[in-house]
């Protein structure tokens, strides 16, 4: 009666009743249940589990912090590890597992081979290039792991040994045209399925790997009391930017890291497929497409290219936006970029294609890290200016061996580089001189022909 008599006056008789009667004599109800009971936390709590309860998808992901740490500015003050929340991911491992023994596993091919076609014409024979498993990669894949050493825990292993053609995506997507929601999936598909198969919006070939989070606001506020020149508005950006790149490589290095993982890559991880059949399967990380920014960054570079791209191939390149080397996959100039399309490019791409450069960078992060010198200092840019490199430790290549293709990896994004990209604002603007040449549209129409 006392706390129906005091605080709120909108108790009544009624709810009293309902209180003691369905409640406090329930036989489930436990006093020691309230200690240190808070309503707010509580409604934080309930409101938590309707939300998973609605997307049952979230269940079967992790949710974890991403620690980055970063420089202080002075070489008398320690670095700082930060941890940014909000990761939620997949292990890479259990979808492979999920995916073998799919029923649409039922379609993929272990073994690759060259497809041919002869013209009936001239009867002459052209090798064709159509899938993932016909290519000349997964050719020297597959006969590299045949060779390779069984684990020590199944010396005498005699299961066929088949590689897990691994093709990643990325892209920030803005979810409404009005606000600012916007999310950031991983994706993943398997080579080894017919890209005819693969496109088909149901087909269940697609897989979520993570999604990225973004930087808290929090963070600026937290580095502005601590870092010693983030004042300066030019440190404060490249170290924004220093941020961002450290975020990426944080979260594939929490994706890649898993030892399980690194033990399947190294030895292969047996599975049961869909046929009911034992295969050691060795993943392999064939492509990653993303746009031109997000490359960057997992390749470690800086670019200066049009401003209407976004961030993300620059972040997995680790390379800089807006640097003197702008391809991902090769260390030629930008003033050489004239000669795309020749003999000679092609030599080039080939002779100064791009590796990850470790000693630089290694001294770079010294310097930044242990000195005190700015992300961009001169002794910075002395280093890795000339191939736009970064002070960032690439992931792929921390975890996956000093010799992983990284350059390789990062494939053409059609929709970003020509469907979308400077090609579509290109060839708008050559329809415009056309129109402008022949108001009639004559000159237009002569395209189609």
């Amino acid at each position: 009666l006392e706390w129906q008599a005091t605080g709120s006056e909108l108790k009544s008789d009624g709810e009293l009743d309902r209180l003691v009667n369905h409640y406090l004599t329930h036989p489930r109800f436990k006093l020691l249940d309230l200690a240190g009971f808070s309503a707010q936390k509580a409604g934080r709590q309930s409101d938590k589990m309707e939300v998973e309860a609605k997307l049952p998808l979230l269940n079967d992901f992790l949710e974890t912090e991403v620690p980055i740490e970063l420089p202080s500015g002075s070489s008398q003050i320690p670095p700082r590890t930060f941890h940014i929340p909000g990761l939620h991911y997949r292990p890479i491992l259990a979808l492979l597992k999920a995916a073998f023994a799919h029923p649409l596993a039922a379609q993929y091919h272990f073994s690759p081979f060259k497809l041919f076609h002869t013209s009936p014409h001239d009867q002459k024979t052209h090798r064709v290039h159509s899938e993932v498993y016909d290519s000349d990669a997964f050719i020297e894949e597959h006969d590299h792991i045949q060779r390779a050493k069984n684990p020590p825990e199944d010396p005498n292993c005699k299961r066929e040994k088949v590689v897990a053609a691994i093709m990643l995506w990325s892209d920030s997507t803005h979810l409404a045209n009005f606000g600012t929601a916007k999310l950031w999936p991983v994706y993943m598909f398997l080579g080894n399925l017919s890209k005819y198969v693969r496109a088909l919006p149901n087909s269940g070939a697609c897989q979520h790997v993570a999604y990225i989070p973004s930087l808290p606001d929090s963070l600026q506020d937290d580095l502005s009391q601590w870092h010693s020149k983030f004042s300066a508005k030019s440190h404060r950006a490249d170290l924004m930017t220093h941020c961002r790149r450290e975020l990426m490589h944080g979260i594939w290095r929490i994706l890649l890291s898993d030892e399980e993982f690194l033990h399947a890559y190294k030895y292969g991880i047996v599975i049961k497929c869909i046929d009911g059949i034992e295969r050691r399967v060795f993943p392999r990380i064939f492509t990653y497409s993303a746009d031109y920014p997000e490359k960057q960054v997992l390749v470690s570079i800086l670019i200066h290219f049009t401003t209407d791209i976004d961030f993300t191939r620059v972040l997995l390149a680790t390379i800089r936006d807006k640097g003197l080397c702008g391809c991902p996959r090769c260390l030629i100039p930008k003033e050489k970029f004239q000669f795309m399309g020749r003999v000679r490019d092609l030599h080039l791409r080939v002779a100064q294609s791009r590796t990850f450069l470790w000693e630089r960078v290694d001294v770079a992060r010294f310097f930044i890290y242990k000195r005190g010198h700015g992300i961009k200092s001169a002794r910075v840019e002395d280093l890795l200016k000339e191939t736009s490199s970064v002070p960032t430790v690439n992931a792929f290549v921390e975890n996956l061996g000093r010799d992983f293709p990284l350059a390789r990896m990062m494939v053409p994004d059609f929709m970003h580089e020509f469907e979308l990209g400077v090609w579509k604002l290109l060839f708008a603007h050559l329809i415009r001189l056309l129109y402008a040449v022949s108001p009639d549209g004559s000159k237009v129409l002569e395209l189609d022909y």
